[in-house]
């Protein structure tokens, strides 16, 4: 191996181990003007993300387990997303996301309704929406 092959390689390596999939599928892209939020393992990725208002938060299941987002305040929910399936690139038909755009300033907080934070406490999510 040459030293410039050597180097994407390694970039290429680190790059996965920065955020890749670890089911192997690769997530959409985030909406324009908004941003991804991982579902997986029971955890939302990041739990705490802060925005500007107009911005469009899309959650992604890649996990092994149907999941949702649910807005604590009942501003939002997803219903079921289901889990990506198989392995390859990522297919709309294999697994679901949502999207919500954040229209006003605030603290949204949010949950799994398939796996509640009394049972679950850290599967929880927080979007700080500023100006």
């Amino acid at each position: 191996m040459r030293a410039g092959q050597f180097m994407i390689v390694a970039i290429a390596a680190a790059a996965l181990s920065c955020g890749g999939s670890s089911s192997g599928i690769t997530n959409p892209p985030a909406p324009a003007n908004g941003v991804n939020i991982i579902v997986q393992d029971f955890k939302f990725s990041p739990a705490v993300d802060t925005i500007k208002v107009g911005t469009t938060v899309q959650w992604v299941n890649d996990g092994p387990s149907e999941h949702s987002t649910t807005s604590d305040a009942g501003i939002w929910n997803s219903g079921g997303l289901t889990p990506p399936a198989g392995t390859g690139g990522y297919s709309a038909a294999a697994a679901q996301t949502f999207q919500h755009t954040f229209n006003q300033t605030g603290t949204f907080t949010y949950h799994c309704m398939f796996h509640p934070p009394s049972s679950y406490p850290t599967f929880v999510g927080t979007i700080v929406v500023t100006n």
